[in-house]
Order: C-alpha cells, then sequence, then structure tokens
C-alpha cells in the first residue's frame, strides 16, 4: 500500500470508531439538510429487523451480507435514514382544475418522490465512506417492471418500513405505510446494515388511534380486509395515473391534512 492510502485509511478507521449512534445521527441530518429538506435518522438491531422482515426478504439480506451475516446477527445495527416531503409536495396531490383532476400539480409531488429517493441513495452511498457497512438504498420505482406485489417484495431487498420501525422513526398506519411525529406518512426511507453495535433507539407507539382519514380517502383501503389483494389494486391504480414516476399518494395528502398523528407532533406539543 502506498504511504498516502496508509495515511488515509488510519483517518478513516479513526473516524469510524468515533462514529457512535448520536455522531452518526448528526452527520446523517447535516448531510440532508444541505439538499434543503427535514429528515429523522434512528437505529434498529440488525436480528430484530431481520426476524421481522418476510423469508424473501430474509432470503435478499443474507446474499447481501454474505460471511457476514452470522456476525450481524450477532452484533450489528441498522440504521433507518428518512427524509420528509414538502407541504407544497404534498398538496400538490389529487387537486382538480376546470372540473379536471390535474396531474401536472400532482407530478409536483411525483418529482419530489423522484429528487427524495435520489438524495436518500447519495446519503447512504456516502455513509459508507465514513462507516463500515452496507448501504441498502430506497425502494426502487418498480412500476411496470413488476406484474405482483410478490414480484415487488423479491426486488425491493429489505422492508425500509420495518427498519424505521425497529428505529423509532414512526409507527405502522392503517395504511400500512409509517406514520411519523413530524410528517405523518408523507416520507420516504433508506437504510444502511453496519457491523457496529450502536445504541438502538425505542419503537414508537401507536399514532393511529381511531383516525381513518387514510382508509376514507381510498376506496382500495377502505376496503383493504375484503379485497383478497388489496396490494395489488393499488399497484394497478398507481399504474394507472400515468404520472412521471410510479406515485400516488391520495392517502398520504389524507394523513398529513387530518391524520392523528398531530396530536402527537413535538411542533404541537
Amino acid at each position: 500500500m502506498r504511504k498516502e492510502n496508509r495515511i488515509l485509511s488510519k483517518i478513516a478507521d479513526k473516524r469510524e470508531e468515533e462514529m457512535d449512534a448520536r455522531s452518526i445521527k448528526g452527520w446523517v441530518k447535516k448531510e440532508i439538510h444541505k439538499k434543503g429538506f427535514n429528515s429523522a435518522c434512528g437505529i434498529a438491531v440488525f436480528l430484530e429487523v431481520y426476524n421481522d422482515l418476510m423469508p424473501v426478504q430474509r432470503r435478499a439480506v443474507e446474499k447481501i451480507c454474505g460471511d457476514d451475516i452470522d456476525f450481524l446477527l450477532k452484533k450489528g445495527s441498522v440504521v433507518s435514514i428518512a427524509i420528509f416531503h414538502t407541504e407544497n409536495a404534498i398538496k400538490s396531490i389529487n387537486n382538480t382544475k376546470d372540473g379536471k383532476i390535474d396531474y401536472e400539480r400532482w407530478n409536483i409531488y411525483a418529482e419530489e418522490y423522484n429528487t427524495i429517493n435520489n438524495a436518500l441513495n447519495e446519503i447512504c452511498t456516502k455513509l459508507a465512506s465514513v462507516l463500515d457497512g452496507v448501504a441498502l438504498k430506497a425502494t426502487l420505482e418498480l412500476g411496470k417492471e413488476v406484474h405482483s406485489v410478490e414480484e415487488y417484495y423479491s426486488k425491493a431487498k429489505i422492508s425500509h418500513r420495518v427498519v424505521a420501525e425497529h428505529a423509532g422513526i414512526g409507527a405502522r398506519g392503517k395504511s400500512e405505510l409509517i406514520v411519523t411525529k413530524q410528517n405523518g406518512s408523507a416520507v420516504r426511507f433508506a437504510s444502511f446494515i453496519t457491523p457496529k453495535d450502536l445504541d438502538r433507539d425505542e419503537k414508537v407507539g401507536d399514532l393511529c388511534g381511531d383516525c381513518t382519514a387514510c382508509l376514507d380517502s381510498c376506496g382500495i383501503l377502505k376496503k383493504k380486509e375484503e379485497l383478497q389483494n388489496y396490494r395489488q389494486q393499488c399497484m394497478k391504480k398507481i399504474n394507472a395515473l400515468n404520472l412521471r414516476h410510479d406515485v400516488c399518494g391520495i392517502c398520504v395528502k389524507a394523513c398529513y391534512e387530518s391524520g392523528n398523528w398531530r396530536k402527537h407532533s413535538k411542533h404541537n406539543a
């Protein structure tokens, strides 16, 4: 190894030793703030996340982690990285203009969805330069590339929602999205697996209560218990919207505007 490479390696090793849970969260939030978004970051125990994944996702994670899987199951952690949608983008969802759905305005949300995904992927990859581990990027738009949600699960690799739950960023809502105290369900995630044994965050309790805003906003969600596979119906609805990116957000907007999470929000405390 060349001398300068040895020096850089020592610097990197030192930085990693200093990266405890608190400093990791601070680093992540600072990097995301540079991009103009509000964010959250939490730490989960790898074993607990792994145990809550679907079998197909466990196999994908095992493949990604390779020979390190046994060590990770004993001492590993998972960093959950969250970026919140802006109010402007949320408000652009499902409006009408001249008596018709304003899809062009709706694309403001679709474009921000894509921008946030790119930001998450960049931050997650950059984190690998200062912390040993594996970056698991934001779930890709699979849209018309898959014909069933079962295909989606295998391609998605991991459930960022499961990670976020265990990392204390939010709780699973009635729409099956993660609801946060800061921004309702208007949030996107990426995850980072690391062998470091970091202090974990506590899980958040239910934030929905008797609120049904998300269910009332969408005919599919309202009947999800009756439908054989409501997720499949949801996927078809998203594809039919034909926005610039494969998103919908109707339930996200409903949650943001009138969801029960606001009672728990720090902003209203």
